[in-house]
């Protein structure tokens, strides 16, 4: 959902940007570009489906995912003019979507995803360390760009707990998950970088994307943290304690945030 309002918005301001102010630009081109991501994504992933069948050793079967992940990013970059409407795709909703459908019909998506897992650690360090060094924290001595910020981290915190809270009490969940489920949703990484980081072709998307690393910075200092105490107090997990291979590790006193 959040990737459907992001592309809609992207397009949106893009036309604006661009001076194009008309129904076409800001409400029907934002729409075609939602429906051809999601039907682009739909059709790689059904397609790699396919393809999987005919091979059976599972280093290939990696190298095949891989490459048509690739694949489907190029496509992703395509543009064209149907008519009056400039059509373009979306490369997050396009890859997330391709995802989705792919998990969902291969019987065999938890072995690959299970051995993709093992290398793909790398690249998302990478993606955090690039990411991060494009934050220039001479724009948050700005003033306005500081109150941006500050208002973004309360805002989302806010609408995190809040939202929640509110969907719980409405759908009767137990007293525990309606307390303490909006603490564990405040960590934000990967998609809000990959937004942040199309956002920044904007005009003003320089200071879109410091704001959201500078947030992201903030959240993933003290959100995981904040995550283990709310799963912990709610009975979800038991930690482990220190990990040794000598002797058995001796689970945490629990920690409560009353």
């Amino acid at each position: 959902m959040g990737l459907v309002l992001f592309s809609a918005s992207f397009g949106v301001a893009n036309a604006l940007e661009q001076g194009r102010i008309d129904p076409l630009s800001v409400i029907v081109e934002p729409l075609v570009e939602i429906v051809i991501s999601l039907g682009l994504g739909a059709l790689a992933g059904f397609v790699l489906n396919q393809l999987e069948v005919y091979f059976h050793s599972r280093s290939k079967r990696m190298s095949l995912s891989v490459a048509f992940v690739l694949l489907t990013v190029g496509l992703s970059m395509l543009s064209f003019q149907i008519g009056p409407v400039h059509c373009s795709f979306s490369l997050l909703l396009v890859c997330m979507m391709t995802g989705t459908v792919f998990c969902n019909i291969c019987p065999t998506s938890d072995e690959l995803m299970d051995r993709l897992d093992r290398w793909v650690s790398p690249v998302n360090i990478l993606f955090f360390v690039l990411s991060g060094a494009e934050l220039d924290l001479n724009i948050l001595s700005n003033p306005l760009v500081l109150l941006i910020g500050v208002v973004y981290i309360t805002s989302r915190s806010l609408g995190k707990i809040s939202g929640s809270y509110v969907s719980c009490r409405a759908t009767h969940c137990s007293e525990r998950i309606q307390k303490y489920l909006g603490i564990t949703l405040l960590p934000q990484a990967g998609v809000a970088l990959g937004m942040a980081a199309e956002a920044a072709e904007l005009s003003d998307g320089h200071m879109v994307r410091n704001v959201v690393l500078f947030s992201v910075l903030v959240y993933e200092l003290v959100g995981p943290t904040l995550t283990k105490f709310s799963l912990t107090a709610a009975g979800e997990i038991e930690p482990e304690g220190r990990t040794s291979a000598r002797t058995a590790n001796k689970p945490e006193a629990p920690v409560t945030l009353d």
